[in-house]
């Protein structure tokens, strides 16, 4: 049989994630304060334990929520995790986050419709970030504190995504599909700075309303493949 809390009880979960992400997102794990996250999610101090035993659950609940298991809590206050389960989950998580049309074009040799395939690839990237730039900025605002997922996330997730998108870019342009460049690597990493920025960073900060979500997405997609596909 499957347990599902009450509604009430899960809406102030999510509510009490939420309020941890922005938290931890924003001053890091060892300076992030319970308190500050009660604060934020509009409960008392000593009412966050009734969701997690300790700060450590807080930190996991963040996770948990930021990839969508939260539907998989049936029993408060989450219990403190085992060493290096975060770290698992987060490794885990960033694995399976799909990127079917950069993997797809990178297996043929040339497209159908070149337009078409970049196209699929940077708005691919952008719904990406769009969606968890929650959780990314806690993963890299913490990461310097946390070892094994600053490995992962740095060593292994960016570094293999530019490399795949640097490859992709390079490919496409000796078939003179593609605009060339001096630098794949450093294409690829404008790219994926322009879209982040975008999709991601500008939330965090003052420009956050500044510009309307899809013209923001639309423009970036029109820009970033009207720049590579203009070829010389």
């Amino acid at each position: 049989m499957t347990i599902v809390l009450p509604a009430e009880r899960q809406q102030r979960l999510v509510s009490l994630a939420s309020a941890a992400t922005a938290v931890f997102g924003r001053f890091g794990y060892r300076a992030a304060r319970t308190s500050e996250v009660a604060k934020q999610a509009g409960v008392s101090d000593g009412s966050v334990f009734n969701y997690v035993e300790t700060k450590e659950a807080l930190f996991h609940l963040v996770f948990l929520h930021g990839f969508g298991h939260l539907d998989n809590v049936v029993e408060l206050p989450i219990a403190t995790p085992e060493e290096g389960d975060t770290a698992r989950l987060v490794e885990e998580n960033l694995r399976r986050v799909p990127v079917p049309n950069l993997r797809a074009a990178l297996a043929v040799d040339r497209p159908a419709d070149i337009a078409a395939e970049l196209t699929g690839i940077v708005e691919e990237r952008y719904d990406i970030q769009e969606r968890l730039w929650p959780v990314l900025a806690v993963i890299e605002r913490c990461a310097v504190e946390m070892p094994d997922i600053e490995r992962f996330y740095y060593g292994r997730t960016r570094v293999g995504y530019f490399g795949r998108l640097a490859q992709y870019l390079e490919k496409r342009a000796v078939a003179g599909l593609l605009r060339p460049m001096p630098d794949y690597a450093v294409a690829a990493r404008l790219v994926s700075e322009t879209v982040s920025w975008f999709a991601w960073h500008r939330r965090e900060g003052r420009d956050a309303l500044l510009y309307d979500d899809d013209m923001a997405r639309k423009t970036v997609i029109e820009f970033v493949a009207a720049a590579l596909l203009d070829i010389p």
